[in-house]
């Protein structure tokens, strides 16, 4: 019942938003109704073992009204309702792993304990206890908060000599110049909760509560300066956002007291092992996770932002510098809490008792310490794979905890790690952008057709990382002594932030070509078809350090040089009313590939638009961005209605 009201709720705001807009002839001067009403359907044709199943059913209604009442101001608002009809017809299981289960896997002599990270399943007959079960967050089916449905509501003032403009309400503007991936477009967070980073950027970007203004200074009188250096036109662009907002993500997490899912485009948890790679899973040991964030809406946490344009060498090119904060966390250990009387991490079971939190660095030594918890799972681990006699006693034990190994007999028990993920890091970022038809040198082809070149640079300082490798050094009480020097895998969560969070920067490179292709032979061909080909380089300076590409999601280490390629082309067919576009990605170092089909049929009108849209995915598992979604291919039909 409360899924069919969110639906009739859904359909009621869409008629009451969309009905006013349907007259596109206002018969006011200045004023303009678009919209468009969208609705798809698609089948998941890569889930492991599930065969081909239904997957998101992404809407939306849109509505956008424009008023110009005279050329110096205009308003703007654009209103969207969007959500997702998946989880009324259709389940299926998390594709990549997820959270292992909370006895981690089976014991099994000769090989190992706790071996087998179990899969958490999103699917309801597959789940078991007092795991989550759900399909889909309620928080997708409609996007109903307000920061959701209000995409822009603005004034603009541009003077009347053309001198500056200024815009001020909630609105976005997109930097830079590459496609496929980001690299200096930074002024917004993301969206990643429906289709995560693989959509438009126009969905993908939040806007912003801000204020940007932009000043000519050729018609301020003012470029005499720059044209003396060669800086033809210029004109400065400054943004001030007061709203800081962080990129909406969900984690596929069926932890009590914390389950959310994402579907098909959730975050997985990562694996949680001994070490990074393999290892015994780590048995008993959860972590709760608190996320501390920027004020919402603040002058001291605000973002500030400039970019100066201008012409040189034959083309256009930009100046960039921001100053805002990170959209993404590091985890920070904060301390953790013993559960005497159940060993699944559920502080609410009946007859659970919960001691009062370890501090950080009481935290860290128990888990490392000499004789501490990975001692002892690793002591279990030999146990079951040799059949010697355990070395080290549960450090459990002394709280009347049970330790099956060491026969020693007690309450069931598990530790619950607190971590913060921590966004509350600033993000400081300079770039440079050009762009130039190459026509005064090179023409190529029978239409005598000229390339444009693209150049994309930035370098961010003290970005902060996690790191896979770390030294613990913390001591308290028994568990004072030797450490077992260096430590990998998941247990680097249970180490001060100290240790665990360095600051690095980060230099990033994009080279792109674009070249309107006619097909040799082709004589009837009508309209160029467009490619794009871009090569990428992000280098984090001193990586060798094990810095984490996204901790605790993805324990994959970042190499020194990330490489990727991009290439995208769009052919308009039959006159333009079929078109052809697609997008390939490459991630050479997470032997990542992805690549979008979109297919358009433009045969019914200028209102109606369907479409086909096929993307696959393949790369390891944990390899962020593209690997993480290796099970997520799907292909989908929509249909947009728009006016």
């Amino acid at each position: 019942m409360k899924k069919i009201t969110k639906i009739s709720l859904a359909a009621i705001l869409g008629v009451s938003m969309v009905a006013p807009a349907m007259a596109i002839d206002t018969g006011i001067k200045g004023l303009t109704q678009s919209g468009r009403i969208k609705l798809g359907a698609s089948v998941l044709y890569d889930l492991p073992d599930q065969g081909n199943k239904a997957g998101p059913a992404n809407w939306i209604i849109e509505s956008k009204t424009t008023y110009r009442p005279n050329r110096q101001w205009s308003f703007i608002g654009n209103f969207w309702l969007r959500g997702d009809l998946s989880s009324q017809f259709t389940s299926y299981d998390s594709p990549n792993g997820g959270l292992p289960d909370q006895v981690n896997g089976a014991i099994v002599p000769g090989t190992g304990a706790f071996t087998q990270n179990a899969n958490f399943n999103l699917n309801s007959s597959n789940c078991s206890g007092n795991a989550y079960c759900a399909e889909m967050d309620d928080e997708l089916e409609v996007l109903k908060d307000w920061e959701d449905i209000v995409r822009e509501l603005s004034v603009k003032y541009r003077d009347r000599k053309g001198r500056f403009s200024v815009k001020a309400g909630r609105f976005q503007r997109g930097w830079g110049q590459s496609d496929g991936l980001r690299l200096m477009d930074v002024l917004h967070a993301q969206d990643l909760r429906q289709r995560f980073a693989f959509t438009d950027s126009d969905e993908l970007r939040l806007p912003a509560l801000m204020v940007s203004a932009d000043f000519n200074f050729r018609k301020l009188g003012i470029d005499g300066p720059f044209k003396a250096i060669g800086m033809k036109n210029p004109s400065l662009e400054i943004n001030f956002v007061p709203e800081v907002q962080t990129s909406n993500f969900i984690i596929n997490n069926p932890t009590p007291g914390d389950e959310t899912s994402g579907g098909i485009f959730g975050l997985d948890w990562a694996d949680v092992n001994d070490t990074t790679e393999n290892g015994p899973g780590l048995v008993g040991l959860g972590f709760n996770l608190y996320d501390n964030k920027p004020n919402r809406l603040s002058l001291t946490d605000a973002e500030w932002s400039m970019r100066l344009k201008f012409g040189a060498l034959g083309g256009s090119a930009t100046i960039n510098a921001f100053y805002g904060q990170q959209d993404l966390p590091v985890s920070k250990l904060l301390g953790s809490t013993l559960i005497i009387g159940d060993g699944t991490n559920n502080p609410n079971a009946a007859g659970a008792i919960t001691l009062p939190t370890f501090d950080a660095a009481t935290t860290e030594a128990i888990v490392h310490g000499q004789g501490g918890y990975l001692d002892w799972l690793r002591s279990a681990d030999n146990t079951v794979k040799t059949g010697a006699a355990p070395t080290v006693v549960s450090p459990l034990a002394a709280f009347g905890c049970a330790d099956p190994f060491s026969g020693i007999a007690g309450a069931a028990c598990s530790i619950n790690g607190e971590v913060e993920l921590d966004y509350d890091y600033r993000q400081l970022m300079l770039g440079f952008t050009f762009a130039r038809d190459l026509s005064d040198f090179i023409r190529i082809g029978r239409k005598s057709s000229a390339p444009t070149v693209r150049l994309e640079m930035s370098h961010e300082f003290d970005r902060p990382f996690n790191r896979s490798r770390v030294n613990p050094g913390a001591t308290f009480g028994p568990f004072d002594g030797s450490f077992a020097g260096e430590v990998t895998g998941s247990g680097v969560l249970a180490v001060e932030a100290s240790r665990n969070i360095v600051k690095e920067d980060i230099t990033s490179t994009m080279i792109g070509f674009d070249f309107p292709l006619w097909v040799p032979g082709w004589e009837s061909q009508a309209k160029s078809i467009f490619t794009s080909l871009q090569l990428f380089d992000i280098y984090t300076h001193n990586s060798d350090q094990g810095l984490l590409q996204q901790s605790p999601y993805a324990f994959t280490e970042i190499q020194d040089h990330q490489n990727f390629v991009t290439f995208a082309w769009n052919a308009p067919l039959d006159n333009q009313r079929l078109v052809l576009d697609g997008l390939y990605i490459r991630d050479f170092q997470g032997s990542g590939d992805y690549y979008r089909q979109r297919i358009d049929f433009n045969y019914f009108g200028d209102s109606w638009r369907p479409r086909v849209e096929i993307a696959h995915f393949s790369g390891n598992k944990e390899s962020a961005p593209i690997g993480t979604f290796n099970n997520s291919d799907y292909v989908e039909v929509s249909l947009t209605y728009q006016f």
